[in-house]
């Protein structure tokens, strides 16, 4: 059931990145401990444009794996229910296993985020700029569409670091 007051009020007080932020503070498992990313990631807010903490996006999915994915995360929302911690019973935590960050394509901000990675002991951690022949035209155009800028004579093109967690 929502509520939609509940809704109204955490859209006008929360921006997407925050929500977001919130989903990754609650997940811990094997090697990963959210709260840790988190604050890395406030502490060093200059590294990163946006970031987005999902199931795994494959690209071609020749196999629906990311269609699994997002049915995954769709049946853990649809199962979730609040419960005490003292609790027998706890629901699937919100299935995300990846993280993507989006940030400007400069050697020095790219090589802090991957001993970031390091220190979050990722299973693996990759950076592409979209020039892979996996990805499509579109995702080579958007990543070279550059991040907002002030100065639109000096864009700034983008990369995404990935961190991904078995």
């Amino acid at each position: 059931m929502l509520d939609l007051n509940k809704i109204q009020a955490i859209a006008q007080s929360y921006s997407p990145q925050e929500l977001f932020a919130a989903l990754v503070w609650q997940r811990q498992f094997n090697q990963f401990n959210g709260k840790q990313v988190i604050i890395d990631l406030s502490q060093h807010t200059d590294l990163w444009a946006s970031f987005l903490f999902t199931k795994p996006i494959f690209a071609p999915d020749e196999n629906g794996l990311s269609f699994g994915g997002v049915i995954d995360t769709l049946l853990a929302m649809a199962n979730y229910r609040p419960m005490p911690e003292t609790s027998i019973i706890h629901f699937v935590a919100y299935p995300a296993d990846t993280l993507y960050i989006l940030t400007e394509n400069q050697d020095t901000k790219v090589s802090q985020l991957l001993d970031l990675g390091k220190k979050w002991r990722a299973d693996s951690v990759e950076v592409t700029d979209g020039t892979n022949e996996e990805y499509s035209f579109r995702l080579k155009r958007q990543l070279r569409t550059q991040l907002e800028s002030n100065d639109i004579q000096h864009p700034r093109d983008a990369v995404v670091v990935c961190y991904w967690w078995d």
